[in-house]
C-alpha cells in the first residue's frame, strides 16, 4: 500500500526540511499554533519555485508540491466542538475566495479550505465560492487545482455528518478531506476515519491528521485504510538544535522517521 506523506510547514526553511527528507507535497501556512492561517501570497510564490526547483534537481520526489491553507481567521486553536471556529462572515468569504485564486496564480498546486454554518453543517455556498476562487486561477494557467478540505469537518457533531460530508464533498470536486476522525488525536478517531474512508468508496482521499507520531502511523494506516498522512513534524519545545540545522520550527528527524515508517507499509 502506498501511503502518502505531508508536512504542515510555515516557511521556505520547512519546505526544504519536508522536500530533501522525502515527503510527498506539503500545506503551506502560517500561525500553525492555532491551526493556520492562510500564507502571504510571495511565500506561496516562493515556495512553489523553491519546490519545483528541487524537484528539477531530484532533490524531491517528482510528484513534490505546494498547498496553500485558505483559512482568514482562527480565534482557538482547539475547535472541536465548535463549528462557529468555521462559520464565515460574508466579507471573510470573498477574501478566502481572492486568497485562494491568488496563491494557485503564485503557483500552489491546490488549495485547502472549509467553511462550516454556525450550527453545524458546510456551508455550501461559501465553500463554492473559496472553490471556485482556486479553479478560476487554475483555468487562466491552464493546469488542474487539487482541492483538500481541511479539519472543519472535525468540528461536526457526528460520524454520520461527516460522512455525508465526504459525499457532499466528492460531488463538490474535492479530491481529499483532512480530518482526525472527530478526535483530539487521529489514533483516537480511527473508527471514524475508516468510516469516512468507507464513504469516500475509493474516489476521495482521507488524509489523517492531528497528533500524528511516526511511531503511530503503522497503526493509524491498517486501522483506518487511510492513504495519506498529514502531520507537522515539529520539533519539541527544548530540544536540542543540531549545528547547521535550517532554522524552522520542521524537523528533519521526525519528517524522515514518517516517511520511513509510510515506506513500510
Amino acid at each position: 500500500m502506498s501511503v502518502a506523506v505531508e508536512i504542515a510547514i510555515e516557511d521556505l526553511a520547512g519546505l526544504e526540511v519536508a522536500a530533501l527528507a522525502g515527503a510527498d507535497r506539503v500545506e503551506l501556512c502560517v500561525d500553525l499554533a492555532r491551526g493556520g492561517l492562510t500564507p502571504p501570497t510571495q511565500l506561496v510564490q516562493d515556495c512553489a519555485a523553491r519546490a519545483s526547483a528541487l524537484v528539477a534537481a531530484r532533490d524531491a520526489k517528482p510528484h513534490f508540491d505546494v498547498h496553500a491553507l485558505i483559512r482568514s481567521r482562527a480565534e482557538h486553536g482547539d475547535f472541536l466542538g465548535r463549528p462557529e471556529e468555521f462559520a464565515f462572515t460574508a466579507d471573510e468569504i470573498a477574501l478566502m475566495a481572492q486568497q485562494a485564486e491568488e496563491s494557485v496564480a503564485a503557483g500552489a498546486a491546490g488549495v485547502v479550505l472549509g467553511a462550516l454554518t454556525g450550527t453545524g453543517e458546510l456551508d455550501l455556498p461559501a465553500i463554492e465560492a473559496v472553490r471556485d476562487g482556486a479553479l478560476t486561477a487554475g483555468s487562466a494557467a491552464m493546469r488542474g487545482v487539487t482541492l483538500t478540505f481541511h479539519r472543519a469537518v472535525d468540528a461536526l457533531p457526528s460520524r454520520a455528518q461527516r460522512e455525508d460530508a465526504v459525499r457532499t464533498l466528492l460531488g463538490l470536486g474535492f479530491h481529499r478531506v483532512l480530518s482526525s476522525g472527530g478526535a483530539a488525536r487521529a489514533l483516537d478517531g480511527a473508527d471514524d476515519l475508516a468510516a469516512m474512508v468507507d464513504a469516500a468508496e475509493g474516489l476521495l482521499d482521507i488524509c489523517a491528521g492531528a497528533g500524528v507520531r511516526p511511531a503511530d502511523i503503522g497503526d493509524l494506516v491498517r486501522r483506518t485504510g487511510v492513504a495519506d498522512i498529514h502531520l507537522s513534524a515539529r520539533r519539541r519545545p527544548g530540544a536540542p538544535v543540531e549545528d547547521g540545522a535550517p532554522d524552522t520550527c520542521t524537523d528533519p528527524a521526525i519528517v524522515a522517521a514518517a516517511v520511513d515508517a509510510a515506506g513500510e507499509l
